[in-house]
């Protein structure tokens, strides 16, 4: 499993409303799914924005079941919240929820039914995530700044998986 050492985060835009992100883990499928969805393990590997902190981190993956994360910054005074549905769970294969993301004015800032599917590669995994949106506009305004910090995240998780 070596060989995912210098797995890095790889961004594709297949379509004018979809983004997909693939990685790859050295880890077994259940290893890397069940740091994505027990939330004990998702706290150690996740990182909030720069000077943000998490605050609650829920995921009932199972169908109608609710995934709920937010962060504050360090004043306290702003929040940025994650809240979204499962509607397909196939344990180890395949994940698939909604996922709407407010300020703490309230503001949806963005919005999306992201599907992750968990693959046998090389004696490890590949974690596909598409996320499809409601047009070009919202795709193009989450695409620039989520690769740097999903990899940060990612990082840990390999770290995490190496520990397990």
């Amino acid at each position: 499993m070596d060989s995912f050492a210098a797995a890095k985060l790889h961004v594709a835009l297949p379509a004018a409303t979809s983004l997909v992100l693939t990685r790859s883990f050295g880890a077994p499928r259940r290893a890397v799914w069940n740091a994505m969805t027990d939330p004990a393990l998702m706290r150690q590997w996740m990182v909030p924005p720069p000077g943000w902190s998490m605050t609650a981190c829920e995921c009932d993956a199972r169908v109608a079941g609710v995934l709920r994360l937010a962060w504050k910054n360090q004043a306290g005074d702003e929040t940025l919240a994650l809240l979204g549905v499962f509607t397909e769970v196939r344990a180890a294969e395949r994940l698939v929820h909604t996922e709407v993301m407010t300020l703490s004015s309230g503001e949806v800032i963005g919005s999306q039914l992201e599907t992750h599917e968990f693959l046998d590669v090389d004696g490890g995994t590949q974690l596909r995530i598409t996320q499809l949106f409601a047009s070009q506009e919202a795709r193009d305004s989450a695409a620039p700044s989520m690769q740097e910090p999903m990899e940060a995240g990612f990082a840990n998780l390999d770290a995490l998986l190496a520990r397990r």
